[in-house]
């Protein structure tokens, strides 16, 4: 009996493993990079699945799924019912970007293959005063995720156009590019002071290296600092190099001229602002921080990372 039973069985066997291999294969197939990657790209596409992208989209599935993320992560419009309010978060999300979490799925999802599209309504999306959303300012974003040299070349490109229509998207092309690692040093920054003729773009730039306080930016600091003529210029500049010889103190940021009859110093490491009384002999350039430093950071300028409704109550 066991003998004539050996075929059937082994022919039971050789069919089981067929199937568990043809299982075993369905199964990494379904999980698979490719069957993942689709079922991602459709998940997002049934997000918002009869929107059509703007006209200055390029076309392509690719375009949809950018301005679907747009669409995901605009600000809702109850909170832009203000001119004031609408202007400066338009002014903070392009500088400073708004975390567009579905954009960031979105790149993650599309690659390199993505970029072309961002790169196209960076360039091609009209920018409208005042109008909400602006797509230039999302696609900056996204090439800022991305983080490819094909990305750090676009928002490069976007220093070439200084209309005064789209300040803000040179501005914020200009924010990513420092906050991408290998861009530029601190050194280098310091050096592009002096040419550049937004004092926004200086501000921001004056940011960055008080925040990093390294010092071989410092002889480039001094020499912008000798050939600038703004005073408000002059002051953060030389606010910079005071935090740079004085590490853990406050400073002044307007050469201690206290105009307003007070001296108000920044505590940068701490995040922190104070003001005193001018004294008759002037403002000390450096101070220590009093126990009863004011809450948050100093006064509020175009420049300074600060809520739309923080900076639209200023």
């Amino acid at each position: 009996m066991g003998v004539a039973f050996a075929p059937m069985n082994i022919r039971t066997i050789v069919i089981a493993v067929a199937v568990l291999a043809l299982g075993g294969y369905a199964l990494y197939d379904y999980y698979g990079p490719e069957s993942k990657l689709a079922r991602e790209l459709k998940e997002i596409d049934q997000l918002e699945p009869d929107l059509k992208a703007p006209d200055c989209f390029p076309k392509g599935p690719n375009a949809k799924l950018f301005a679907i993320g747009i669409q995901r992560d605009r600000r809702p419009k109850a909170e832009l019912h203000d001119d004031a309010v609408r202007r400066s978060a338009i002014k903070h999300d392009c500088i400073r970007g708004n975390e567009p979490k579905t954009v960031q799925r979105v790149v993650k999802a599309l690659g390199a293959s993505g970029v072309a599209v961002y790169t196209e309504v960076l360039q091609k999306c009209p920018v409208v005063k005042d109008d909400y959303p602006v797509y230039g300012c999302f696609a900056l974003d996204a090439l800022s995720a991305e983080g490819s040299k094909d990305s750090v070349a676009a928002m490069e490109s976007a220093l070439g156009n200084k209309d005064k229509a789209r300040k803000n998207i040179y501005l914020g092309a200009l924010y990513r590019l420092m906050n991408t690692s290998g861009w530029k040093t601190n050194a280098q920054l310091a050096q592009m002071i002096p040419a550049e003729t937004e004092w926004e773009a200086k501000e921001l730039m004056l940011e960055h290296i008080r925040h990093h306080k390294d010092p071989t930016a410092k002889p480039d600091l001094e020499r912008a600092y000798a050939a600038e003529q703004d005073p408000q210029e002059r002051g953060l500049i030389k606010a910079a190099l005071l935090e740079m010889d004085n590490p853990g103190k406050c400073v002044v940021t307007d050469e201690g001229r206290a105009e307003t009859g007070l001296c108000r110093y920044t505590c940068i490491e701490i995040n922190r602002w104070f003001s005193v009384p001018k004294p008759k002999t002037g403002c000390p350039l450096v101070a220590n921080a009093p126990a009863d430093t004011q809450q948050g950071a100093p006064p509020l300028n175009s420049a300074t990372p600060a809520t739309p409704a923080a900076a639209a109550v200023k």
